[in-house]
């Protein structure tokens, strides 16, 4: 967890009657003990071994338990530190902040170029091409093993996407692999998934996520964050280059590419 995060964490322990220590953004001691005695009062909302789990997840767990309870989607109180978290965190620190949300994302205009005939970003054509959120799927397994990017000692040899857009992601990373090979994609982190299936809400929107519907892919989060830009994705690097044309070839889009925010998300739908 980042030590902006530690330091909210702190000062809402302080807030709620905790004694987590000073407000200085690092985990210690107090400061774990303060968030153990918080989420005993929230045990309703957690997983069954929540008290097995190490400190520092506990930690996460505590910032998620905020954001839902500021109305803020955070998908499950699970402890981990992902993407959604991560912009969780950055919606409450500006609620914190201004006493406000930011603003919804808003819909973006259409692209023309669309070899697969992908249906476009509303959730009327979505759902007459796709189906319903989180339908039709199958097992993708992909040419070369993927690795959890929030742990990447754990890999990953198969995942769930929707039927329609499985032999165009085959495709997509079997170029990959053929064209980078195993050692070169490890070294550009293309193995880091980030995930596929993920039947939830757009982040910081009012509408379905095309992980909904199983038809959007993350690679590298860490290293490419949903509100950088092109100046610090490492997406947005040439040697990346091959990478992106594989996708567009299929007539997928990056929103990095295109937009110039959440390089990590490639999907098989128009804008």
């Amino acid at each position: 967890m980042k030590a902006t995060a530690v330091r909210v964490v702190q000062q809402i322990l302080i807030n709620e009657g905790f004694t987590p220590g000073d407000v200085d953004g690092k985990l210690g001691a107090d400061t774990y003990g303060a968030v153990t005695k918080a989420l005993l009062r929230r045990h309703g909302d957690l997983p069954a071994d929540w008290q097995e789990w190490l400190n520092s997840r506990k930690a996460v767990a505590y910032l998620q338990c905020l954001c839902k309870e500021h109305a803020i989607d955070v998908d499950d109180i699970d402890g981990y530190w992902g993407p959604q978290t991560d912009f969780a965190f950055d919606t409450l620190s500006q609620l914190l902040e201004k006493g406000e949300m930011p603003p919804l994302r808003r819909d973006e205009s259409p692209l023309v170029t669309n070899p697969n005939k992908w249906p476009h970003e509303d959730e009327a054509n979505l759902h007459d091409f796709y189906g319903a959120v989180g339908a039709n799927q199958t097992i993708l397994v992909p040419p070369y093993p993927h690795r959890l990017a929030w742990d990447l000692r754990q890999t990953v040899h198969s995942f769930s996407c929707h039927a329609k857009v499985h032999d165009s992601a085959l495709r997509v990373l079997t170029n990959v692999f053929d064209h980078y090979g195993i050692e070169r994609i490890k070294e550009l982190r293309l193995d880091s998934w980030g995930g596929c299936l993920n039947v939830r809400k757009m982040r910081g929107g009012s509408i379905w996520s095309m992980h909904a519907w199983g038809i959007a892919m993350d690679y590298d989060p860490d290293r490419n964050q949903l509100k950088w830009g092109r100046d610090r994705a490492a997406f947005a690097r040439p040697e990346y280059d091959a990478w992106w044309r594989f996708w567009e070839e299929e007539g997928w889009v990056s929103l990095g590419r295109t937009r110039n925010y959440d390089w990590m998300h490639v999907q098989a739908a128009r804008l």
